[in-house]
């Protein structure tokens, strides 16, 4: 009879912890007999000849801050689990060494714990990169603290001395002029407080973001012209190079719509929205005001509207507007941050 050449079970299995560095271990519960590989002596680092022999001495390996856990671990998973896997600190003399633990309970046909088995590995290295890692955010996320900090006094100090221009400007163009500033400024340090309090620091929440600018037009345009505002944003998140033209886009628009679209008592809906389709994008600020005059001409006319164009253009979209029962601008463009 040929005798076949496939390695049997049992040797793979050999081959393949040998190939991860993991140990095994073994507890027969009823006697609390404790028996592991030489294998994983060698993953916490301790002569085979002084490998536990009890659950006891086992736990006496753990570290103390992880130990309390790591029984109540096992104590679950002897009540009523079947398999667990957790990390912990393991003191060997003077080192610490991170342990990953996968354990599987075994029951008798009665269906008490019979015996316990496990797999280990050394995570150590992992463990002190991960530990660099949140050193550096913490030191990254201290100096963006200090950045918006900067930036918002800054900031604040510029809206300030244009406001004290605006108020002493005797005509009223100029001073909607020095408003209109302010506005742009302020949806500027809106932008800085949002990626302060976002977990990612590279792109904008485009639907929290969007609710800050609107929320502010809420408070310092609306009010005294009976405008309700809605804004919709799909979830998306973009990069502060598009986040930044939009946020001045949509307030733009929006102040443009609350001053011209609805002049004397006219009241009426403003809606703003940021749709996401494949890998397009479409903003659109939407009213039902008058419409366009007969003499508007295209989407670049006037210096507001020069700009919304010039920003359009900067994010590599295409701005459109039509009129009718209202007006509604739309700008194309193909986001670059991914979707949530």
């Amino acid at each position: 009879m040929a005798v076949s050449s496939d390695p049997s079970e049992h040797e793979r299995l050999v081959a393949a912890l040998k190939a991860s560095r993991a140990g095994t271990w073994r507890w027969d519960i009823p006697a609390d007999r404790v028996e592991w590989d030489e294998a994983l002596s060698a993953v916490y680092g301790l002569p085979h000849a002084e490998a536990p022999r009890t659950s006891a001495e086992f736990l006496q390996l753990i570290h103390p801050e992880d130990r309390e856990r790591a029984g109540r671990l096992l104590g679950a998973l002897l009540e009523n689990g079947h398999e667990i896997e957790y990390e912990f600190r393991a003191v060997v003399g003077d080192r610490v060494v991170w342990i990953y633990d996968r354990s599987s309970l075994v029951r008798d046909a009665e269906g008490r714990p019979a015996y316990m088995t496990g797999a280990c590995l050394d995570v150590t290295a992992r463990k002190q990169i991960e530990e660099e890692r949140n050193v550096a955010n913490g030191k990254y996320r201290l100096l963006l603290r200090e950045l918006n900090h900067r930036v918002t006094n800054h900031l604040q100090m510029v809206t300030a001395m244009l406001g004290l221009q605006a108020s002493r400007q005797a005509d009223a163009s100029v001073r909607d002029d020095f408003d209109k500033a302010i506005r742009r400024i302020h949806t500027l340090a809106g932008l800085h407080s949002r990626l302060y309090r976002d977990d990612g620091f590279d792109t904008v929440d485009m639907r929290a973001y969007l609710g800050d600018i609107c929320d502010g037009l809420r408070g310092a345009v609306l009010p005294e012209r009976r405008i309700e505002l809605e804004c919709a944003a799909a979830p998306i998140r973009l990069t502060i190079d598009q986040a930044v033209p939009l946020g001045l886009i949509v307030s733009e628009l929006a102040t443009n719509a609350a001053k011209y679209a609805f002049p004397g008592e006219r009241t009426g809906k403003l809606v703003v929205r940021l749709d996401a389709v494949g890998d397009r994008a479409t903003l659109s600020v939407a009213d039902d005001g008058i419409g366009l005059p007969k003499t508007f001409g295209n989407p670049g006319t006037g210096i507001g509207l020069g700009m919304v164009n010039g920003l359009a253009r900067q994010i590599g979209g295409m701005l459109t507007v039509a009129g009718g029962a209202g007006t509604v601008y739309r700008l194309d463009f193909k986001p670059d941050g991914p979707a949530e």
